[in-house]
């Protein structure tokens, strides 16, 4: 059976039903929220074309997915909840967000070609 698999550009707020195959390219540590004392850990992930998006984990979840969504490694990722994101939260250039959570199928690629993200970076000059 063959998956279908889109991409990031093509999930929309409140879609359900569909698979993307990720990078994890940054996992931060958990922290706890500034308003309220629930954990949480956020993600930044990319596909194949280099759309990235981030998601959250919070709480419990953040144990289940502890020893999954290694940073290089690629992932299977459905039905994560996703929704808009406030522009104070925003730390990739998409106002989505995906939540993942013990209903989130995640599974590891494996005999699939690899999504190899180039590293980009910025440097600011020193006065």
């Amino acid at each position: 059976m063959v998956r279908e698999v889109k991409l990031i550009k093509d999930i929309q707020a409140q879609q359900r039903g569909w698979t993307v195959k990720v990078v994890i390219i940054e996992k931060a540590m958990p922290r706890v929220s500034k308003s309220s004392p629930n954990k949480y850990q956020r993600l930044i992930l990319a596909d194949e074309e280099g759309n990235k998006i981030q998601a959250t984990i919070y709480g419990g979840d953040i144990h289940i997915f502890r020893d999954t969504l290694i940073i290089g490694k690629n992932y299977y990722i459905s039905n994560a909840w996703v929704k808009e994101i406030g522009g104070q939260y925003q730390i990739v250039q998409n106002n989505l967000q995906w939540t993942i959570n013990g209903r989130t199928i995640v599974e590891e690629v494996t005999g699939d070609s690899e999504i190899i993200v180039p590293a980009v970076y910025s440097f600011v000059p020193f006065s």
